[in-house]
């Protein structure tokens, strides 16, 4: 499959789904949530170190990250600033970005929202990160215990985050696709008046809901 079939691909699964057909743990910590509501991010990794506190690699990070991937900042987790906000979104959203997760803080949320455009953080901090630390971009990263590495692939929404290895991502979506089709199956027999412990003793409780 081509990088473009997998995004589209991924783009028909829920991440809780994702999560449940990747072979070893894949999901972001919970902290890390979704900022906007409805929101969903689907793409590629372009990730970015910043030390705490500033964010002077997120600059470089939107002005380089490509069309359609996802910009993923460690920042060492949360602080007393914001690592993102309404200007990076608009200046993203010009370059199609597909949007931006970070185990740090975002700003501007009430124009970030009105955009539209799908953050995932640990939280909202009005002060300004500092400029003139240069950090790094497109590089292995950790966020909580899950490492990500450039152009492993991010699906984000409403439930949290998820990272799908890159080399892992076609099987993924072949498990997921099972996965789907069996819980469709179980509402089918719920629809039918079956009680739900029947069966799930018959079909397996993984991912069941």
């Amino acid at each position: 499959m081509t990088q473009d079939e997998i995004i589209s691909a991924l783009k028909a699964f829920p991440a809780a789904t994702l999560s449940e057909a990747t072979a070893q743990p894949c999901d972001l910590p919970p902290s890390v949530r979704c900022m906007v509501p409805g929101g969903r991010a689907v793409g590629p990794a372009f990730t970015v170190r910043c030390p705490l506190g500033d964010n002077t690699a997120v600059t470089k990070a939107v002005d380089k990250a490509p069309k359609g991937s996802v910009i993923v900042i460690d920042c060492g987790g949360p602080a007393r600033t914001a690592v993102w906000g309404e200007t990076a979104t608009f200046a993203s959203q010009m370059r199609g970005v597909a949007g931006c997760v970070t185990n740090g803080a975002v700003r501007d949320i009430d124009a970030i929202v009105e955009a539209g455009f799908a953050v995932f953080a640990s939280g909202l901090s009005l002060r300004g990160s500092t400029k003139g630390q240069p950090g790094q971009i497109n590089i292995d990263i950790t966020i909580g215990d899950i490492a990500i590495h450039p152009g492993d692939y991010i699906c984000g929404d409403s439930d949290g985050v998820v990272v799908i290895p890159a080399i892992e991502a076609e099987n993924v979506i072949a498990v997921a696709t099972r996965m789907l089709a069996e819980e469709q199956s179980r509402n089918e027999r719920l629809k039918s008046g079956v009680p739900l412990a029947e069966i799930l003793a018959t079909s397996g409780n993984r991912g069941a809901k």
